[in-house]
Order: C-alpha cells, then structure tokens, then sequence
C-alpha cells in the first residue's frame, strides 16, 4: 500500500527540492531520504488561521464567567509550578514520565492579559483538527450537534477548541494534574459542553461510551500504549456507526510492516517512559482495519529533522464488526 507523504517539508535542503526535477536515471542515484519528499501542507491555510481566532477569541480573560482576571491568571501560574507524583499514585516516579510528574503547559495560548505555553509559536490544535478538514475533509468546521470523544486530552487544546466549533465533548486524559486545569478553566469560561474524566483509554469499555460518538479524536496517543491493538478497539467500540476515527500519532520511518519498541530505555532526549511502540505508517493503516474501521485513509508528515515521522489517518466506523480474537488481551472486549 503506498500512503500519501509529504514533499518538499519546510526542512527540505534545496538540492532535495531541485531532486525531483531531475531526470529518473538521476534521481534513482539519489539517497532514500529524497525519493520521500512531497510539496508542504499549507500549515497557515484560512481554515488554520479561523479555528486559531477562534480559540484565541473564545478563550480570552474578557470571556471569564464568574471568576476574577488576577484570580485567573494566579490560578493559571499555580498549575504552572505544580510538581506532584502522590496525586497522580504512582509508587516510583523514577521510573513516570516527567510530564506526568511535573505540570508542561504544551501549547501557546494568549488569555489576553498573558500568555502561556513554550513560546515556539506551536498551536498544534488548529494545525491538527485544520489538516482534518481541509486535507481530509473529515469534520467540518461547524460541529454544531455533534458529540466527539478526545482520547488523552492532555491539557485540552482540541477539546476546548472542538468545543468552540459547537461539538459535545467528553475529554479523557490520565494524568490528574492536566484534568484539574482544563476543569478549571471549563469552569473560569462557563463552558457547558465540555466534559473531562480522569481516566485511561483502557477504561472507555462501560456501557456509557459504546456507539456513542459521531467522531472519535485519536491524536498523540497510540505510541504511549502497551497495549495498541486493545487501544485501537476500543476506540472503533466508541464511535457510532457511520462515525469517524481522526488518528495522528508518531510513526517509524519504514515502508514496512513491522513496528519500534522504545520502552523505559529508548535514549531520545527527555522522553524516558513516555513511549512503548512506534508502528510503521502501514502497520497502522493494517492496525486500524483489523479491529473493524473501513475506508482507512493515511497520510504521512515526513520530519527530516527527528528520528521519526507522524501519521494522521482517517476511517469510518460502517458497522459493528467482530475481529480477531486470538491472543487478545482482553478476550471479552466487545
């Protein structure tokens, strides 16, 4: 299966980008690398540039419910310096992740009165649900009656944002300190459709989350499971039929079939016991079909500059549908 990948990224070196002008014999000389590169996604379309007006909008200190500017922003900084591994139960947080133990505002936002976040410019939400849109045209921009599930919210970018769209949303993430702050600031905007729970993935196997969902949002989260194919089903059990599956996750960089442990030991720089398995672009598009999702269609986002690429995928969810059973971890998940 070939899946469609990015050319000319921003990264790309001039001579990769005056590669594909060369003639086929030439260009068959030329390193791997090259042979991957496809023309840059419009990172600032107008579909970008509307869904980030509208988070910078919505979520502004003028728009406070109930709760003082000063307040607000002392409330924001306290979270900022929370450091705490008792609250989230660990028993050797040696051994967690650091973001789980140390608060990591991820995203930049400006409230109005301040801003937060790493200050690299990164609004990975309206990048993230914007490509949906307008590569995919999966979602539109109005969600207006629409329930979605956003799996491992994290500090809830997508989820405020989908909710600025019109959607219903329940957001889980497992990390409590990140719950308590997206509760917060739910509450500090008086924001009736946003649901949080603090829970896993692994959890969504009551009643309450089968065939629920018009559109399950599956971004960041697929190589931070032990278990991938679990994880995967129970996503496919949440949406209704007809419902769809917008995945992203990282992704070695391989054309076959065949997936990267990383594990408590993987040495990239400040990701110890973040990551468990890195599946190929085509081990995920295999992955997503084996547990029932149809009309799978990937896209890869070549990152020359890190060790790997990532992967956004969309699928319909037509039926509900049996899988293979053999050696499932969980025999009696739906």
């Amino acid at each position: 299966m070939q899946i469609p990948t990015e050319r000319f990224p921003p990264q790309a070196s001039l001579p990769a980008r005056l590669a594909t002008f060369l003639p086929k014999s030439v260009r068959s000389l030329i390193p791997e690398q090259v042979k991957h590169q496809i023309a840059p996604r419009p990172v600032r379309s107008p579909t970008y540039q509307y869904l980030l007006n509208l988070m910078l909008t919505t979520y502004n200190v003028k728009n406070l419910v109930g709760v003082d500017r000063a307040d607000f922003k002392a409330a924001i900084e306290a979270f900022l310096t929370l450091e705490d591994a008792s609250m989230e139960g660990y028993q050797d947080p040696d051994l967690q992740r650091e973001k789980s133990i140390r608060f990591y505002w991820p995203y930049d936002h400006d409230f109005g009165d301040f801003k937060v976040g790493p200050g690299t410019g990164r609004y990975r939400h309206a990048d993230l649900l914007s490509t949906f849109i307008d590569r995919f045209g999966a979602i539109p921009r109005d969600l207006t009656g629409k329930k979605v599930l956003d799996i491992g919210c994290y500090l809830g970018g997508a989820s405020l944002l989908l909710a600025a769209m019109g959607a219903q949303v329940v957001a889980i993430e497992e990390v409590k300190k990140y719950v308590d702050c997206l509760s917060y600031i739910r509450d500090s905007f008086g924001l009736e459709s946003l649901q949080i729970r603090n829970l896993s993935l692994y959890d969504l196997t009551a009643d309450e989350f089968q065939d629920e969902f018009d559109v399950v949002l599956f971004a960041g989260v697929l190589y931070h499971l032990s278990d991938p194919v679990l994880g995967m089903r129970i996503t496919f059990d949440a949406v209704k039929p007809g419902g769809t599956c917008l995945l992203e996750t990282g992704a070695m960089r391989s054309q076959e079939r065949i997936c990267e442990y990383a594990g408590k030991n993987e040495r990239t720089k400040g990701t110890k016991g973040a990551n468990w398995f890195f599946p190929s672009p085509l081990v995920v598009t295999e992955m997503m079909d084996e547990v029932g999702y149809r009309d799978v269609r990937p896209f890869v986002q070549y990152l020359p500059h890190r060790p790997r690429d990532r992967v956004l995928a969309v699928a319909t969810k037509t039926e509900q549908v049996d899988m293979l059973r053999a050696g499932l971890s969980v025999p009696t998940i739906r």
